[in-house]
């Protein structure tokens, strides 16, 4: 048995998230003050819906990025690093042919793709069949901070997928567009440096984890088992803490609670995958990436 852990390297954590709005479209507010409001992120893409914002503006935020939100009558995609060439003859129809193309043309520009609010059932969801039609995508949005967090939250179409056998990594975003909705959720990603690259590197290896306030410091392997090392300081550690292993269809595996520091896990083989969620009290949580569990 070998366990793929995405983890296992070097690097600093660098927090930020890929979904966020101006108004250059349906945001309230300017790029200028957007950048104030995440001011203390590390990178910040700017995602107007169906145009590439530009992105020259006051900014202390080291590393930001241009990106799009395809934004159709039915699914949205989100695109990082898109090639500005998209927006020749552009067009938002949702078709899979159209969203691969976008997608097709992002992903060979060295940008990422992710599949947006896949569950706000109210409009603009995926569903699963369209889900498995495209291809090559980086990820699914499972945290979604709009504000409406009884749909927009997307384990279950992340655990489908991952039991059909895609490698997607799950993203957790503000899709900011009004005061109040920013910082809600984000990602941690482990990164070698500041630079777009360096991060979208960690992206497409998986690591990173989303978090909506609280985290993990570590996960290591050795052998067939998994530790878990959660965020510890001297608040931290004498909070009550709810930790939850998944595996293929969203089994449960193993679960812990207490005033704990560190969750151990002993792989019997047949997960297929691992991923962790981790709350704290007052409700704040990470999930990390799924460790695939190959069989030798």
């Amino acid at each position: 048995m070998r366990i793929d852990n995405p983890y296992d390297k070097q690097g600093t954590w660098l927090r930020g998230s890929f979904h966020n709005h101006t108004n250059n479209s349906d945001g309230w507010f300017s790029l200028e003050t957007v950048y104030k409001m995440y001011a203390d992120y590390d990178f910040l893409a700017i995602s107007d819906h169906d145009k590439i914002t530009n992105l020259e503006a006051k900014c202390r935020i080291p590393t930001v990025f241009e990106a799009i939100e395809v934004s159709s009558s039915k699914p949205h995609m989100l695109l990082v690093k898109p090639p500005h060439s998209i927006m020749e003859g552009y067009s938002n129809e949702f078709t899979i042919a159209n969203y691969q193309q976008l997608a097709d043309a992002t992903l060979d520009h060295g940008g990422i793709c992710v599949l947006v609010h896949p569950n706000r059932y109210f409009s603009n969801f995926w569903t699963i069949e369209d889900m498995l039609q495209m291809e090559r995508y980086t990820g699914v949005e499972i945290y979604n901070g709009d504000g409406n967090v009884e749909y927009d939250i997307a384990f279950d179409k992340w655990d489908a997928l991952l039991s059909a056998g895609r490698k997607v990594w799950g993203f957790g975003n503000d899709d900011s567009h009004v005061y109040g909705q920013e910082k809600q959720a984000w990602n941690m990603v482990l990164a070698a440096d500041h630079s777009q690259e360096a991060i979208l590197d960690a992206i497409r290896g998986g690591s990173f984890y989303v978090s909506t306030g609280y985290g993990f410091d570590a996960v290591h392997c050795e052998g067939s088992k998994i530790t878990i090392n959660l965020r510890s300081n001297a608040l931290l550690d004498k909070m009550y803490k709810y930790v939850t292993l998944f595996g293929k269809d969203g089994r449960v595996l193993h679960e812990a609670t207490g005033r704990i520091k560190q969750v151990e896990y002993e792989c019997q083989g047949d997960e297929e995958y691992v991923r962790v969620s981790a709350y704290i009290e007052g409700g704040y949580a990470a999930f990390s990436q799924p460790l695939f569990i190959m069989k030798d």
